[in-house]
């Protein structure tokens, strides 16, 4: 999780334009939250319900309500920062807490070996009640590290009885030697939050306005042409403090205008807000440019024009001849090495997960299958993705998860080893590489690590999916997935319980999961719908969920709500058995029906629209 929250805060940063901080020297690209901006400052944690965060009244603020055991395991990080052995570095914070407690400060190594160049000789900051915390300290470092952070550690024992709040005011990391690179002028941020891309004329139809204070009247709204002239208005209706965002918001309802139209916009006061269309068309493109994510995702391939679309984004092969080598101390008597050339990144790390990298191609797989069933298969038809394959009459969804499938394929342990038949949980980097490091220029160890339990039944799935795809187009690889299929579920139940541990590893995330009822489920639901086998329609029966599709997702991400995720696989055959099976399961479409519901009546109830409750 640490990783990839990273990596979206990366990216995110560049989209929002956080300007440098001010001071000369200053190595922090945020020194206070004044502005209610808190990227790339980021809290992590080691579990989702260990604590959250929020902007008040200028301050970053830490609320942790549970008990967690390592004082790592709740942090506050600006990562991205360079040190320069022979530098002198001026460090400062300021910060307080509703109680008596205790936080940790560091500057030092992202990754490991995670050395620190400064901390408080070893010892955490004591914090008194409401009283603020003002450090000032000066130091000199004697090694450079290229991705170095400040992070606050504020789990374990550190915080004290819990709930505790800790109020961050401001910090600050000077080098006067430091000279930054200039950052592009960010676009202004608008108040009125819509849809840029567009609405439909006769869906639902909101934005969501960003204001001063809760209580006041309704605000006066008009919906403007591309010519100017008021087509529609409104008063707004208040929603009050998002939990989310933070933010005191209100909502601007224009269902009612059905017109299409291009570059309509919304004005409140003195908010207006971005341009965008009313129409069919708007998304007709977009399913192309997201599919295209996983052919720039390729592992062992150059990465080149005329499929890249534009020269900036090619580069050479990535892990050309990937062979991994066996993780020591793991207890684990497997192969030496594996050959896992091919497949997708998983992120910037360029690790390639079993767990996360089998929800993907399920979903571009079912993506298939329902276009199929819909008679919409042409959508995705030779040549619809300009991928390398283009040209050899396959459907390009067939082509491109055909890409994933055969490098999951080969993470199947042969027979002779320790745990045949079950599939390796994830093969990456020994070592963290720093961000951003192309693919062709990683030059980090490749280890696999032992098989578990949620990856073969990932490997089930997928094979017998796969399986009945091909099974009229490839009638040889058709048959090499469903056997791997079949021996990976039997692997599977010999090893119900082989688990992959929570947390972080060096160069990689474990991606625990320590619920496997769900994926048992699935990969039942899989191989009935592919072989009609009465053993898996008994299997997928005996689940103590069987047919129905949650809202309350288990496993990692356990009381979150949701139908799916990559450690919450039991929805996934709930679909499975609604596409193909519906006459002989009828209820299911009832139970996905009442998931919809639910996630409407969310949608209704969230400041932004959203479908995923705050």
């Amino acid at each position: 999780m640490f990783k990839k929250l990273g990596l979206i805060c990366i990216i995110l940063l560049v989209l929002i334009g956080v300007s440098m901080a001010s001071s000369a020297g200053e190595l922090l690209q945020k020194t206070n939250f004044k502005d209610e901006i808190t990227l790339p400052w980021k809290v992590f944690e080691n579990n989702n319900h260990n604590s959250y965060s929020f902007i008040s009244d200028g301050n970053l603020v830490v609320h942790i309500d549970q008990k967690s055991t390592n004082s790592k395991d709740v942090q506050l990080s600006h990562k991205d920062i360079s040190i320069v052995a022979g530098h002198t570095y001026n460090v400062k914070f300021s910060l307080r807490a509703n109680k008596d407690c205790k936080i940790y400060a560091r500057v030092g190594g992202s990754s490991e070996p995670f050395g620190d160049v400064w901390n408080n000789n070893n010892q955490p900051f004591s914090v008194k009640a409401m009283q603020i915390l003002n450090i000032n300290d000066t130091f000199t470092v004697n090694e450079s590290i290229q991705s170095a952070e400040f992070a606050f550690y504020l789990g374990g024992d550190l915080p004290g009885p819990l709930p505790c709040e800790i109020q961050f005011i401001s910090m600050s990391l000077v080098d006067p030697e430091f000279i930054p690179t200039p950052i592009p002028t960010s676009t202004p941020a608008r108040d009125i939050r819509v849809n840029q891309l567009g609405y439909f004329p006769h869906a639902a139809k909101k934005a969501t306005l960003k204001v001063k204070s809760y209580g006041a009247l309704p605000i006066e709204w008009q919906l403007k042409n591309s010519s100017g002239v008021v087509v529609a208005s409104g008063k707004t209706k208040p929603y009050g403090r998002d939990h989310a965002s933070w933010e005191t918001l209100e909502i601007i309802d224009f269902s009612y205008y059905t017109k299409p139209g291009k570059n309509y916009q919304l004005v409140a006061g003195s908010a207006v807000s971005f341009p965008f269309d009313i129409g069919t068309d708007m998304y007709s493109q977009m399913k192309y440019d997201a599919l295209k994510y996983f052919y720039h995702a390729r592992s062992g391939i150059n990465i080149e024009m005329p499929y890249c679309v534009e020269t900036k984004w090619a580069r050479a092969a990535g892990h050309a001849n990937d062979t991994a080598i066996l993780i020591n101390g793991r207890n684990y008597s497997g192969p030496e090495s594996i050959e896992s050339t091919g497949g997708w990144y998983d992120a910037g790390d360029h690790g390639k997960y079993v767990v996360h990298g089998g929800l993907a191609l399920w979903i571009l797989q079912n993506q298939y299958e329902h276009s199929v069933a819909t008679s919409k298969e042409e959508q995705f038809g030779d040549g619809k993705l300009n991928i390398p394959e283009g040209g050899n009459s396959k459907n390009d969804l067939m082509d491109e998860t055909r890409w994933e499938m055969e490098w999951m394929l080969k993470m199947q342990i042969p027979e002779g080893f320790d745990r045949a038949g079950m599939a390796v949980h994830k093969m990456a980097d020994q070592e963290w590489t720093s961000f951003p490091t192309r693919p062709d220029q990683d030059k980090e160890r490749r280890i696999y690590y032992p098989p578990s339990t949620a990856a073969t039944l990932n490997l089930t799935a997928c094979a017998a999916q796969a399986s009945r795809i091909w099974k009229d187009k490839d009638k040889s690889f058709s048959a090499k997935c469903l056997t791997s299929a079949e021996t990976a579920y039997e692997a599977a139940k010999k090893h119900p319980a082989v688990m992959s541990p929570y947390g972080q590893e060096p160069g990689s995330e474990t991606y625990g999961d320590n619920y496997l009822e769900d994926d048992f489920y699935w990969a039942a639901c899989e191989l009935y719908v592919t072989t009609g086998k009465e053993e898996y329609l008994s299997d997928l029966k005996a689940y103590e969920y069987s047919l129905k599709m949650p809202v309350t997702l288990k496993g990692a991400s356990n009381g979150l709500a949701g139908c799916f995720d990559w450690s919450a696989t039991g929805g996934l055959g709930t679909l499975t058995l609604a596409l193909h099976k519906i006459d002989e399961f009828p209820e299911v479409a009832d139970s996905i029906k009442t998931a919809a519901d639910t996630f409407m009546t969310i949608q209704e109830n969230e400041g932004f629209g959203l479908s995923y409750g705050t």
